[in-house]
């Protein structure tokens, strides 16, 4: 039996004891189900929290690789797809989950020829947004129920987010001087942690990259950085080599995120959040009034 996709413990806990009680049910359950196949890594997070495990055809090939994707044990127990149009007249799936861009660029008319239903996923830049496509999602692969608990477990946790107070100012650094100021998916997790987003203060909107000389002017109390693996080359790291930037850093609280989710808008930037604040509050236990606090 495929082990179960990322999801909230009462909801596994609800999905094995059916599992276990009606087997049978379960499956002809299972096999009325839309069979799913999903075509890049947000589709993926996606068809594993909410899909019957049962009703994937295939994942996408880059949720095969844990560099890049943090589920990539449970992705790698299904097929994995190059997302072409050649792969999906293969799989034959009912439903594929896709980009606006991937919809865009193949032939949905010969795929819905084929009985082929493609769904957009949203990329959504705030909890509302992200809790409407959940629930879009969970309704086009006949899974309502499973996304209705599923929002229902990530408003539950953003609300003990948010009753602690995180008097800080945190800036979200790529190591090529990337960052995101409102109305990005990004201000949607630091505003989960209590935190105020830095780049909105330096005047930054949407997704952008920042001057040094702005950031050592006026910077932040957290630096918040990612680990996204196409940060990694020594090409793109060129900012964050700075030196001016790492003594500022080595005396600011900096919050390394080793997962790499941030790429996607959905439910799992909850995840985020949590990590995000979990390290907010350890440096908190130690100190007051973090250096450059501002009122």
């Amino acid at each position: 039996m495929r082990a179960f996709a990322k999801a909230p413990k009462a909801l596994k806990a609800l999905c094995l004891a059916a599992a276990c009680a009606a087997p049978v049910w379960a499956l002809a359950e299972a096999q009325r189900l839309p069979r799913l196949m999903s075509t890049n890594i947000c589709a993926d997070v996606l068809a594993l929290s909410l899909a019957d495990p049962a009703q994937i055809v295939s994942l996408s090939r880059q949720s095969q690789d844990a560099k890049r994707f943090s589920q990539a044990v449970q992705a790698r127990r299904f097929v994995a797809n190059d997302a072409t149009t050649e792969d999906v007249l293969q799989l034959q799936p009912d439903v594929v989950l896709a980009s606006r861009r991937w919809n865009a660029r193949h032939q949905q008319g010969l795929l819905q020829q084929q009985g082929v239903r493609n769904v957009t996923v949203p990329f959504p830049t705030d909890w509302p947004g992200i809790f409407d496509s959940t629930l879009k999602i969970g309704q086009a692969i006949g899974r309502e129920a499973a996304a209705r608990a599923l929002v229902a477990s990530v408003q539950a946790r953003l609300a003990r987010l948010q009753a602690t107070p995180r008097p800080w100012s945190a800036l979200y650094l790529r190591p090529n001087g990337g960052s995101a100021g409102a109305r990005t998916h990004v201000d949607a997790v630091l505003s989960a942690a209590g935190l105020r987003n830095h780049a909105t203060a330096l005047g930054l909107k949407g997704w952008g990259r920042l001057d040094l000389e702005r950031i050592l002017l006026d910077p932040p109390d957290v630096f918040i950085v990612p680990a996204l693996v196409n940060d990694s080359s020594f090409a793109k790291s060129t900012f964050s080599r700075h030196p001016q930037l790492q003594a500022l850093m080595a005396v600011r609280q900096v919050v390394l995120l080793q997962e790499n989710d941030w790429g996607c808008s959905n439910w799992q930037l909850v995840e985020a959040a949590e990590a995000v604040a979990a390290q907010v509050d350890a440096a908190l236990a130690k100190t007051t009034q973090p250096a450059g606090a501002r009122s």
